[in-house]
């Protein structure tokens, strides 16, 4: 199985060539950990239609990757990470949370309040028009695959691991393939302490705001939005400003002046299903870099998109506002 290409992605920011950017992005993979020695490399077809250059380009940079001993070519099979390539090396990444200009020992609240769960009717099928999100349509459900894989999870090649206790740790396989395969695709680096696996969207979203909210703080959220998140912050009892979404989801300039956390589903709003283009998510890094609130991305359905990749930001600019 190849390496998905979408975990590469060119920055418009830089100076440097376009082969030279290629060659960049597969040596930092290779040293970060994300690209093991003998994993198959994206065909250079599909690298260059992901990445919008010539596949010459894509060519010529596994070249000199190959040259420089990173990279091994075999025959048709393709390009694959050498086995001699530089191994990972240990390293921490740069301490960027100075920059962000958010006063962390004010804007932590450290409440922590019990968490009423959100009711939904039992006989919800029975409605005619079930708006009831998250449930799979049998028709569509892929019965076949989903069989083979609880087949293979309950085998006894993987029984260790699925009956492992790891006490208060969370699994590092699901750690590593996180780092490697999830955050890549959303442009962010992080390591392995910085990722807290939590029980689903709804326990991260309660954490958060348990965390960041307290009775005097201001949270803004979106109109229509997630009803178990609008739940969440009536515990916390902070104040609540609801700003209504348009085809392009959370408008920016409706911000109010004095706020101290945004929440939002820039990806795939909702419920409307609208995307937030790159200009307006460039504009709310910008404000909050400038008012000093926290953003916090509900990455709902990131990988629904059926016309090009998802958009996403710079590694900084995530990490500024995560």
């Amino acid at each position: 199985m190849a390496i998905p290409a979408e975990t590469f992605f060119l920055r418009p920011d830089t100076e440097t060539s376009l082969q030279q950017q290629i060659q960049q992005l597969v040596v930092e993979a290779i040293l970060s950990g994300r690209c093991l020695p003998g994993e198959r490399m994206p065909s250079s077809r599909k690298l260059a239609e992901h990445l919008g250059v010539a596949r010459i380009t894509v060519t010529i940079a596994y070249t000199e990757l190959v040259s420089n001993e990173y990279l091994i070519s075999k025959g048709r099979s393709g390009y694959y990470v050498a086995q001699n390539a530089p191994s990972r090396p240990k390293f921490n990444l740069p301490d960027q949370s100075e920059n962000t200009g958010i006063d962390w020992s004010r804007t932590l609240g450290q409440r922590f309040l019990a968490h009423v769960p959100v009711m939904r009717p039992q006989n919800w099928r029975d409605y005619k028009y079930p708006f009831i999100y998250g449930q799979s349509d049998p028709r569509l459900f892929d019965h076949h695959n989903w069989r083979n894989c609880a087949l293979k999870a309950v085998g006894r090649k993987d029984f260790d691991i699925l009956a492992t206790d790891y006490y208060e740790r969370d699994d590092p396989m699901l750690v590593e393939f996180i780092l490697r395969q999830i955050l890549p695709r959303r442009g962010i680096t992080a390591r392995p302490e910085e990722i807290l696996i939590t029980m689903g969207a709804q326990h991260a979203l309660w954490i958060t705001a348990q965390i960041l909210l307290t009775q005097r703080r201001t949270a803004v959220i979106e109109n229509p939005c997630y009803p178990g998140l609008r739940q969440i912050l009536n515990q916390t009892r902070c104040n609540t400003i609801s700003i209504d979404v348009d085809n392009a989801g959370l408008p920016p300039e409706k911000l109010p002046d004095s706020l101290d956390v945004v929440f939002t589903t820039p990806s795939h709003h909702c419920p409307t299903n609208a995307t937030m283009p790159v200009s307006r998510r460039h504009r709310l890094l910008e404000l909050a870099a400038e008012g000093g609130f926290v953003i916090v991305e509900d990455d709902y359905e990131f990988e629904i998109s059926f016309l090009k990749s998802p958009p996403r930001l710079s590694s900084l600019s995530i990490r500024q506002a995560a």
